[in-house]
């Protein structure tokens, strides 16, 4: 056993530190020896190592892996690959997360938060979008900040509707119509944005 110069923890002899990966400086091996006396007046050279080899004979098998870079074997909780250096993936899920809205702890496989109440699960499905530019989309033209945001039958149904109201600017009624779902599409668009950045759920239609 040698201890690492980086993480001070005692490890196995290697050439790498199986802990932090770290390079450990070569030793020399030195073999003791000790003089055992027996019933019979002889005296006998035992090599430690020797005896040490024999007790791992009847040591318990443990779990272990195989570093996939060099395929040298090594116990299962292993971190860095004593031979090669090589770092081994962790596989452990986390049982813990904290809510983008308030910061508390939750459960990992929570879908709601239990303190505030919004929705967590599925947050990382939505990549953070562009308040400015979902408002100029939607202010050329009613329902393309929809598109932007993938809130397609929300973006349809206003698209629609505004050509209806210019449609019916003929009979004068279409232009109240007009300004109504113009605005109303703006002002949608920008709380749809903020509601996603904040990974809150946006359902996507209009009533």
């Amino acid at each position: 056993m040698v201890i690492c110069p980086d993480c001070g923890k005692e490890v196995k002899e290697a050439k790498f530190c199986s802990n932090c990966g770290a390079l450990l400086p070569e030793i020399e091996e030195v073999v003791e020896t000790k003089v055992v006396e027996e019933p019979a007046g002889e005296v006998v050279d035992v090599s430690a190592e020797e005896e040490t080899v024999e007790e791992e004979k009847f040591e318990v098998v443990k779990k272990s892996k195989f570093c996939t870079n060099c395929g040298t074997e090594v116990d299962l909780d292993t971190v860095f690959c004593p031979q090669c250096g090589f770092k081994f993936a962790q596989e452990e899920k986390p049982q813990t997360k904290f809510c983008q809205s308030c910061g508390k702890k939750i459960n990992f496989n929570a879908e709601i938060c239990p303190h505030c109440g919004v929705r967590v699960a599925n947050v990382t499905r939505y990549e953070e979008k562009n308040v400015l530019l979902s408002a100029i989309l939607s202010f050329l033209f009613p329902g393309l900040g929809h598109l932007y945001l993938g809130l397609n039958k929300k973006g349809v149904s206003f698209i629609i509707a505004y050509i209806v109201s210019a449609i019916l600017i003929i009979l004068l009624i279409g232009i109240v119509l007009v300004i109504i779902v113009w605005i109303w599409a703006l002002i949608d668009t920008i709380k749809s944005t903020e509601a996603i950045n904040k990974g809150e759920f946006v359902e996507d239609k209009l009533f």
